[in-house]
């Protein structure tokens, strides 16, 4: 059986949050307060458009190429960082539970 953990509280009226979230009415002001973790949209375009455009300056005979090409393998790796977090955030949250009595979320 699970309890809340709080030493206050301690009571056994847990639910999944991600389920509590939904059955919440959409004018609940808890409706807000415990929502899921926004989103992260991976957007590699940019990154993989530097990427082509430095090679192709890079075969030109600038290494100014170069540059481009590290620049846009290190914004790609920044949008990866960040989409990463975003999904381990919303995994976290699938995975939190709520007490009914005390309001808190582990």
């Amino acid at each position: 059986m699970l309890v809340c953990p709080s030493p206050k509280c301690g009571s056994p009226n847990v639910a999944d949050l991600p389920h509590y979230w939904q059955s919440l009415p959409a004018e609940s002001p808890l409706k807000g307060r415990y929502a899921p973790p926004a989103r992260v949209e991976a957007s590699y375009w940019a990154a993989l458009v530097a990427v082509a455009a430095g090679i192709a300056v890079l075969v030109s005979g600038s290494l100014f190429g170069l540059l481009l090409v590290a620049g846009g393998a290190g914004w790609g790796a920044v949008v990866h960082r960040r989409v990463a977090e975003s999904e381990a955030r919303l995994a976290d949250w699938n995975g939190s539970r709520v007490c009914l009595a005390c309001t808190g979320t582990f």
